[in-house]
Formats: C-alpha cells, structure tokens, sequence
C-alpha cells in the first residue's frame, strides 16, 4: 500500500512541475477551452497546452494542425484548413464552415500539443476568491490534520 501511494505522489509531483515549467516558460502556454466548437476533439472545460510553431516538440503548422491565435483580443483555438504563405484559414471540427477571416501566421499564440479534460473547470473555480480559499485552507488543514495525527500517534505509543 505504501509503494502504491508513494508511487501516486511521485508521479503527480512529476505532472506538477511539468506543468509549472509549462506556465512560467514563455513558448509554452496553458488555456482553458471557453466553447464547444472543437468538439469532440477538445471539449469546453478541457485545459490545453500549446508550444511554439516549429518548436522541439510539434512540427510545422500544416493543414490538419491545431491552434490557438488571437482575432480581436480573443483567442480561438482550430484546426488549420490550409495554408497560404503567411496566411492560414481555420475552421473548427463542431463549425460547417471555415472562419470567416484570414489568421495571418504572426496571431498564431501556439500550436495545440495535447489536453487535460476538464480540468479548465477547476482552474476558472480556482481564480474565484472562495476557490482560492478552499485550495489553499483545505490542503493545509489536511496536513496541519495529518501532523498532529502521526504528533498523538508518537505520544501515545511512547506513554
């Protein structure tokens, strides 16, 4: 049982620092999916992580790529339908038609490399005051819980 949750805790921790490396490096980014028109390949509420064009990770934006640009200080995340120099043209998957403008490559923010389902719901919960609180005040009342458990525990077994 112990190599099970010691296990559990080694790999969240290895999944919170790969995301906290994500959030404070400048290429990589973390979005919260606010629409449903990529469905069913990334849903409202998933978190999605993207990379830079051309970066290590993904290639070339081609058609079939999936991004995340900025049009009129909302970022939209779709699928590239075709590229055109510096010029795609995006549509999303639950969308019949293409978007109606042309996303010049430079309002490209990143390109998608995979998603955490759900999750955005937790995050947006988080930024909210009461969020904040119980994320804070309750994983602290669960140790200081958990401290003075094993503190009794080593009292009474020494009496």
């Amino acid at each position: 049982m112990k190599i099970l949750s010691r296990s559990i805790l080694v790999m969240l921790c290895i999944i919170l620092i790969g995301l906290g490396i994500i959030f404070i490096s400048p290429d990589y980014n973390l979005y919260m999916v606010r629409s449903e028109s990529m469905t069913p390949t990334v849903n409202m509420g998933d978190l999605i992580i993207t990379g830079p064009m051309n970066g290590p990770i993904n290639g070339e934006v081609n058609p079939g790529t999936i991004v995340t640009y900025e049009h009129n200080q909302e970022l939209i995340t779709h699928r590239v339908q075709s590229v055109d120099g510096t010029t795609l043209v995006t549509k999303g998957d639950a969308v019949e038609g293409a978007d109606p403008w042309p996303v010049a490559v430079s309002n490209v923010r990143g390109v998608y490399l995979f998603k955490i389902p759900y999750i955005g719901y937790m995050t947006s919960f988080v930024q909210t005051k009461v969020g904040w609180f119980i994320s804070i005040i309750v994983p602290a009342a669960l140790l200081v819980m958990w401290l003075v458990k094993d503190i009794v525990k080593e009292a009474f077994s020494n009496a």
